[in-house]
């Protein structure tokens, strides 16, 4: 009886809440059209404006990030200058620059100098460790003197200093001076060690443009658009000349790569926008509606060279206009255009956006439609959404929780969390206390398995990734072979266990004037095409000693003579040309030397002994296997 009265009551609150929600609806409905309609007839013009707000904030972050680059060279140029001034006045004070200046550069040719290749694959002289860098000091009318050699080592200093905290930045960091010599730090190009022996620098724009004559202000300049044939890239290069006392010292200089930074100014950041970049003389540097090739293959495109209409109209803008400001919009300039103009200082050039207008006054249209729509829309959905919601059962009796939660506190999970499938579909409050409840009972159930899982795989994860770091430690990086830690290891282990091994050391015959004549990535291939063939030859490890030598550690079994005159012939048979050798097989080849492993001898002692048996196989004439006195020629 007494629940009969209580349905009853149910009922009654559900039809009047009912009722209350379509009052509630109607209400809202025509609020929401009553407003979205003086919206739309009032915002108008705060969408147009709105939609030309969001083309200046696509663009914002390209044109700030390109900007702040060119800012961040021009600050860390002054930095580079502070740098070298400071190694300048430590250099003209130290006793022995000029001999290090001449332990360190090697004349090339006549009247040339280049600072040596070691010094840009990697070297430490002097406390010092010098990597990527390359020095040209071309033809000129006077020697070198004292001085000017104490401003080349300031340079390459600061370059080793300074170089590398800027290599993500820009192509390269360089110094030029007026005396026709350029030093410079990069990891792509020992560009010093491949300039041609006449060129003269101080007779090209870049260079030529910082020499007192030609800027007696001493004002730092960003260099125009040019190609870099070394480089093999579109560059622009700031340079600072760097005075003392009347005297030009260097320009410190940034080489700033411009492919990728082109193609960033003119990304589409619209469908129907078109980009355009121009310098100040309304030549086109790069465009979105125009491939950065076909700027290349004609170098920058001008007015005459290019008769694209709307090219036309901006070039003719930026030549007749005197614009002052650094950021604009003009609507009126070019028929059916909105152009958001934006000075991009440093370079000194105009990034121009040419948007249609007709497609501005359409998306100002559009969004109050949308807004409007969508206001309509979301006020219908969340009515029709709460009428459902409350419209399902929510007086499911509150005592159906209190069981779960027993439930829970005897620690019978598995009914737990059956006992909602099996009995509840309850919304609201009611809903959320169930599912905490299934969701703990769930949790306690797998949280065991779930962390002995976890436990399991990182445990395994681990285990691998220290068996990898374990192979990258002990591998040469350029040969694949194994390195010298690997090798000090095995030594090491083969004299300990007691057994009989021989100890073989090789070394590439006159190596040097290979990569002297070839190049150092002719050497880096030839190095590796060596290493191969021993690794094929032979199943025994071989060691990467340093350098261009190698190391084997033999077996005493083994027939060491005939085994290492077998891969000494198989280097032959690689047939590496090198036709810069004294010797007369004009092809690279191995010398060899091997002595016996002794029990519980030093590690430096074996090897001592079989770097002896190496140097007596050079002297036979190279191209020799020398084991312990006995020595097999080719």
């Amino acid at each position: 009886m007494e629940r009969r009265k209580d349905d009853r009551r149910l009922q009654r609150r559900e039809k009047l809440t009912t009722a209350l929600l379509v009052k509630i609806s109607i209400w809202a409905i025509s609020i929401v059209l009553i407003a979205s309609s003086i919206t739309f007839l009032t915002t108008y013009n705060n969408a147009r404006e709105q939609v030309i707000t969001v083309l200046q904030r696509d663009l914002a972050p390209t044109l700030e990030r390109n900007q702040a680059l060119f800012k961040r060279i021009e600050s860390n140029a002054n930095i580079l200058a502070d740098e070298f001034l400071s190694q300048y006045d430590i250099a003209r004070t130290t006793e022995d620059i000029t001999q290090r200046f001449d332990a360190w550069y090697q004349e090339t040719s006549p009247g040339v100098l280049r600072l040596k290749p070691e010094f840009n694959r990697g070297i430490a002289v002097n406390s010092n460790h010098f990597e990527n860098l390359s020095a040209f000091l071309g033809p000129r009318d006077k020697s070198i003197s004292d001085e000017l050699k104490a401003r080349v080592i300031a340079a390459q200093l600061t370059l080793s200093k300074l170089g590398p905290a800027w290599q993500k930045d820009v192509a390269n960091t360089h110094f030029s001076m007026p005396e026709n010599a350029l030093l410079m730090y990069s990891v792509d190009s020992p560009w010093g060690l491949l300039a041609d022996k006449d060129l003269v620098i101080t007779d090209f724009s870049v260079v030529k443009s910082t020499l007192q004559s030609e800027n007696p202000d001493r004002t730092p300049n960003w260099t125009g658009l040019y190609y870099d044939i070394s480089a093999d890239v579109w560059t622009i290069t700031y340079q600072k000349p760097i005075d003392l006392n009347g005297q030009h010292l260097a320009n410190a200089s940034f080489d700033v790569a411009l492919g990728s930074l082109l193609n960033d100014l003119t990304e589409k950041k619209r469908p129907k926008s078109e980009h355009i970049v121009l310098n100040t003389k309304g030549d086109l540097i790069a465009a979105s509606n125009l491939a950065q090739e076909a700027i290349v293959e004609r170098s920058t495109l001008t007015s005459e060279t290019y008769d694209e209409p709307l090219y036309q109209q901006l070039s003719h803008l930026v030549t007749s206009e005197n614009w002052t400001s650094q950021s604009f919009i003009l609507e009126s300039e070019i028929e059916g255009q909105l152009l958001i103009v934006d000075k991009i200082a440093g370079p000194n050039w105009w990034h121009i956006t040419a948007y249609p207008l007709s497609e501005i006054r359409k998306q100002a249209v559009e969004l109050p439609i949308r807004l409007v729509a969508a206001g309509v829309g979301l006020v219908i959905l969340i009515l029709l959404m709460t009428y459902w919601l409350i419209q399902r059962e929510i007086s499911k009796p509150l005592h159906e929780v209190a069981t779960v939660a027993s439930l829970m506190g005897q620690r019978n999970y598995q009914e737990a969390l059956s006992h909602r499938a099996a009995s509840i579909k309850a919304r609201g409050e009611v809903k959320q206390a169930l599912d905490a409840f299934k969701t703990m009972a769930a949790r306690f159930i797998s949280a065991q398995t779930e962390l002995e899982q976890q436990v399991e795989s990182r445990t395994a994860e681990l285990a691998e990734a220290n068996k990898q770091l374990d192979a990258l430690a002990h591998m040469d990086g350029l040969t694949g072979l194994f390195n010298r830690r690997a090798f000090d290891k095995d030594l090491n282990a083969a004299i300990e266990s007691g057994k009989s091994y021989y100890l073989m050391m090789a070394d590439i015959d006159e190596f040097k004037p290979y990569n002297d004549n070839y190049g150092h990535e002719a050497g880096d291939r030839a190095l590796k095409k060596i290493a191969d063939c021993l690794r094929d030859k032979t199943p025994l490890k071989v060691y990467r000693y340093g350098g261009e030598e190698f190391a084997i550690i033999i077996p005493a079994a083994e027939s060491v003579e005939q085994k290492l005159n077998e891969l000494r012939d198989a280097i032959v048979e690689l047939t590496i040309t090198h036709e810069y050798k004294q010797a007369d097989l004009p092809v690279l080849t191995l010398s060899m030397g091997a002595a016996p492993v002794e029990a519980n001898e030093a590690a430096a002692d074996a090897i001592r002994r079989a770097d002896r048996q190496l140097y007596k196989a050079k002297n036979a004439g190279r191209n020799c296997v020398c084991v312990q006195e006995g020595i097999v020629d080719s």
